[in-house]
């Protein structure tokens, strides 16, 4: 009985000696000698293999795993089965297929004569008391069978065996295909269906369609074609793509095409799907979505599944113009950095990127310690769309032209991409139409190849940090990421100018896929047909770069709360405070989350002003500067010692002051390291320090990698993709 079901007491249905059916096996309970009550000995009544099981696992079921069916007797079990899970009622298996027939008396003779030589090997085992394995056992006896098979397979034929009761007809009916009774399409139909369930039902950018919207497309297709579809068996080589495009497009009169006479011979008279083969359909297709790709590749290639599937990776094919569609992405660096305080290591830094599909030119980068966040993803933007002088502030003279608004910004699904910052940058940034806004376009989730085009650019960007930089991880062992941090020396303006010279010279480095052109020489190219726009820099467009809060504020007495601070400033004197209905005007506002000693205060999205923190103020009338960490931090600090949190301020000068202890103690502690050393190799009479000492080979490795970069990556002939 099934103990979810039936209210008797646990000691009824887990007494040794009853069965237990569970993940399609059946079960002996046995008496057990572990002292723990929450397990349970049980022995495969087919196998003889005992093992235990946990009582939490037991009953841990879902839909996909139904929970445990007990029963006093192997009848009572059989019954329980055919009432919970019953079968179909064929009598007479005359009426099925030869082959069916065969098949299932196959089965039943495997089954039956492994377990047959499986209960006699265990009875020769009990009579020698020698101790019995019930795994050999089963390999030695699918190994003596007429025709051997391999053990898998009999436990497929076992639990086909086991569910129907041995029964032949049942069995034989059971290996019926899936699609039995249903209507067979010919490959004209299917390609018909396949196109349209591709494109317009898995490519659902913000929310996918209806099943029912997708079935009246496919009516209004057939409709508009007058019945008529590609025959796949009709096309040489393969389907051609510009004439799906022409059948679904609603602007192109069918009786143009007809007219045509190369396109008519490769068309052919179809028939609708019914609603309900559709709908079934649809719903096997989303629910095996590998093996639907693999029937897609098999009846149209894997030329139509990747133009009409893999849509972010046609992206790069379809562009006409820079700017069209621009990809964002992050890369944690393969290499160690140390801080400037201590030279100690301090961790690895994210390198965010933007990359034009068109020219396949870097549009802007960031490089933070931070984990990817919105500050990363919009500081990369404000870097893409002015012209960018980053890279000549760090003495590199080659010219890097490329900048704009992008029309389409592909990201994947990490949370700061959906924030509401990001959203309101790419609606501020067109002005009010007067330039372009952003739109924003999410990766499907785990479906990382759809950014194919900007994760090539990390991986060719990977493969020169391994080869070239000192701390660089050039594997996963732990012993390789040891020996990396050691190496360690790189400061974060070394890696900050060297990303720079690589990237420069990825601009002015043939390509392989733009047909030996640079993508400066690209982009220069796509410019023929007008320069970008972008809005001026102004101080209310800055702010907008900052994470906005998605809360929002009213103007008190004493200024905007927020962070627990209260912000005021002489613009705030004049500002709106009532609205026309009589209510409270709420303001958004800003911050950067490095300095919440400022906000950006907007109303309806136009910038009022920025306003301080009074609490933050000091004698000179200028404001400390506090991070968000420092903040959240102090009132930590605040609450373990058992005081009140909003006393964080009082906690600030201790946490600056111990910061700069701690750094301290750092430095005293290598000078202390470098005097030993430095005693033990006079003591060894050499004269030399050590040679992986970070202080020693930061003096002198930077200039000379930077040289011998420059000069490496700048000299390429024969066309080449990487950075």
């Amino acid at each position: 009985m099934n103990p979810q079901n039936h209210k008797e007491s646990p000691e009824k249905w887990l007494r040794p000696g009853s069965f237990l059916y569970w993940q399609g096996q059946r079960f002996r309970l046995l008496a057990g000698d572990n002292p723990d009550p929450l397990l349970i000995q049980v022995e495969d009544i087919v196998t003889l293999e005992q093992q235990t099981i946990q009582l939490e696992t037991l009953f841990l079921s879902g839909e996909d795993s139904p929970g445990p069916i007990f029963a006093p007797s192997l009848e009572a079990l059989q019954v329980e089965l055919e009432r919970i899970h019953p079968q179909p009622n064929i009598l007479n298996a005359e009426g099925l297929p030869e082959y069916l027939q065969y098949r299932a008396d196959t089965i039943i003779a495997v089954v039956e004569t492994v377990e047959k030589l499986v209960a006699d090997e265990r009875n020769r085992s009990v009579l020698r008391q020698e101790k019995f394995r019930c795994t050999p056992a089963v390999r030695r006896a699918c190994a003596q069978l007429p025709d051997p098979i391999k053990p898998a397979t009999y436990y497929k034929y076992r639990n086909c065996y086991q569910r129907y009761g041995g029964d032949r007809a049942q069995i034989a009916a059971a290996l019926r295909r899936s699609t039995y009774n249903q209507t067979r399409m010919d490959k004209a139909q299917l390609h018909f269906v396949d196109i349209h369930v591709l494109r317009f039902y898995s490519r659902g950018r913000f929310m996918r369609p209806r099943p029912v919207t997708v079935y009246r497309i496919l009516q209004s297709t057939y409709k508009r074609t007058q019945g008529q579809w590609i025959s796949p068996e009709r096309c040489e080589k393969q389907i051609p793509e510009n004439l799906v495009e022409e059948l679904l497009d609603p602007r192109l009169p069918m009786q143009a095409i007809l007219e045509n006479p190369e396109k008519v011979r490769l068309l052919l008279p179809i028939e609708l799907p019914s609603r309900s083969w559709f709908y079934q359909y649809l719903r096997w297709f989303e629910n095996q979505p590998e093996q639907g790709k693999t029937v897609v590749v098999a009846r149209h290639g894997k030329e139509t599944w990747e133009r009409e599937h893999l849509v972010f990776d046609t992206f790069a094919a379809r562009a006409t113009l820079p700017l069209q569609y621009v990809f964002a992405d992050h890369w944690l660096l393969d290499v160690f950095t140390v801080d400037d305080e201590s030279r100690s290591q301090a961790g690895r830094l994210w390198l965010t990127v933007l990359i034009d599909a068109y020219s396949r030119c870097i549009l802007g980068l960031t490089l933070l310690s931070e984990d990817p966040c919105i500050e990363s993803i919009q500081s990369a933007l404000r870097h893409a769309i002015w012209p960018k002088t980053s890279h000549r502030e760090i003495g590199i003279e080659e010219e890097w032209a490329c900048y704009g608004i992008p029309q389409q910004l592909s990201l994947d699904n990490a949370w700061a991409h959906h924030a509401y910052s990001l959203e309101n940058l790419s609606r501020v940034i067109g002005q009010g139409g007067r330039y372009n806004s952003i739109d924003l376009v999410f990766r499907p989730p785990y479906k990382g190849r759809y950014g194919a085009l900007i994760e090539r650019f990390f991986g060719n960007l990977s493969s020169r940090t391994k080869e070239l930089l000192p701390g660089a991880i050039r594997s996963n062992e732990p012993g390789a990421v040891y020996k990396a941090a050691q190496e360690a020396c790189l400061l974060y303006q070394d890696v900050y100018r060297i990303l720079h010279q690589w990237i420069v010279a990825y601009q002015h480095t043939p390509h392989s896929e733009l047909a030996g052109l640079t993508p400066h020489q690209k982009w220069i190219e796509g410019l023929q047909f007008g320069y970008p726009l972008t809005p001026p820099l102004t101080a209310a467009l800055e702010r907008s770069f900052w994470r906005m809060s998605t809360e929002t504020r009213v103007i008190t007495s004493k200024g905007v709360c927020a962070f627990g601070l209260h912000y005021w400033s002489s613009e705030l004197s004049g500002a709106q405070r009532v609205g026309r209905d009589g209510q409270l005007l709420r303001y958004h506002f800003s911050y950067d989350p490095a300095d919440i000693s400022r906000i950006a205060l907007f109303c309806k999205e136009q910038w009022v002003g920025d306003v301080y923190a009074k609490e933050l103020r000091q004698p000179d009338g200028s404001t400390r500067k506090l991070s968000l960490w420092e903040h959240k931090a102090s009132k930590a600090l605040a609450q373990a010692k058992g005081e009140n949190p909003l006393d964080w301020l009082n906690y600030i000068h201790e946490i600056d002051e111990l910061a700069r202890r701690r750094i301290t103690e750092k430095k005293k502690a290598r000078r202390t390291a470098a005097k030993q050393n430095a005693a033990n190799a006079r003591s060894k009479g050499s004269g030399q320090s050590r040679p992986n000492d970070p202080a020693s080979v930061q003096s002198n490795y930077t200039d000379l990698l930077a040289g011998f970069v420059k000069s490496e990556v700048c000299n390429h002939d024969e066309p080449t993709d990487t950075p």
